[in-house]
């Protein structure tokens, strides 16, 4: 009796192939949202007819459709997050560094980059238009208000130590600027939550 040859992917074979793709396309399908509408039954099913796989443009039309339909949902969820926000991404730091230094080590970001579509970025701006920037800049209004709130009373003080100094020679002035700029570099530090030191 010959033996039968080993399959090198335990689990795959011809039999259960159809079973495994559907599955496949449906977990696909289901992280994008698309797996309410997109028919990815076999062919031969007379009860469930429509294309397996959609073509491209059928596909993004109905993950956009169901997008426009999650908008409440996805308000919902984002506003009762499972864990504070703050606090999981401080505790992932570890993580974020491990992973970047693994995207660096494999030149991801010049391949990402390689992969931009220029038009289709300047198409997408176009589509959202001016009042995407404006609304997310009056969105802020709050946060705004209190970062300048923090700046304020530092750049108010650092005007008026260069107030203090003299402006009568030339080598005066500039100690002025480079005191300026130093200043503001501080000041940012400060802000940011970083060690401050003399700007270069």
């Amino acid at each position: 009796m010959s033996q039968k040859k080993s399959d090198p992917t335990p689990g795959v074979d011809l039999s259960n192939f159809e079973a495994l793709f559907s599955e496949i396309l449906d977990r696909v399908n289901a992280a994008t949202g698309a797996n309410a509408e997109a028919d990815l039954t076999l062919p031969d099913n007379p009860v469930s007819p429509g294309a397996r796989v959609p073509e491209a443009a059928e596909w993004a039309a109905t993950m956009i459709e169901n997008a426009g339909r999650s908008g409440d949902r996805w308000l919902k969820n984002t506003l009762r997050p499972r864990k504070n926000p703050v606090t999981a991404a401080i505790a992932a730091d570890k993580k974020r560094k491990d992973r970047l230094e693994e995207a660096e080590r494999q030149g991801k970001w010049p391949a990402a980059m390689a992969r931009v579509d220029v038009d289709a970025m300047y198409e997408t701006i176009e589509e959202v238009g001016a009042s995407g920037f404006t609304t997310g800049i009056a969105a802020r209004k709050t946060k705004i208000q209190g970062k300048i709130e923090k700046l304020r009373p530092q750049v108010l003080a650092l005007a008026e130590t260069i107030d203090k100094m003299p402006e009568d020679t030339d080598a005066q002035r500039e100690a002025r600027m480079i005191a300026a700029r130093r200043g503001m570099i501080q000041v940012g530090a400060k802000l940011r939550g970083l060690p401050t030191g003399k700007g270069g």
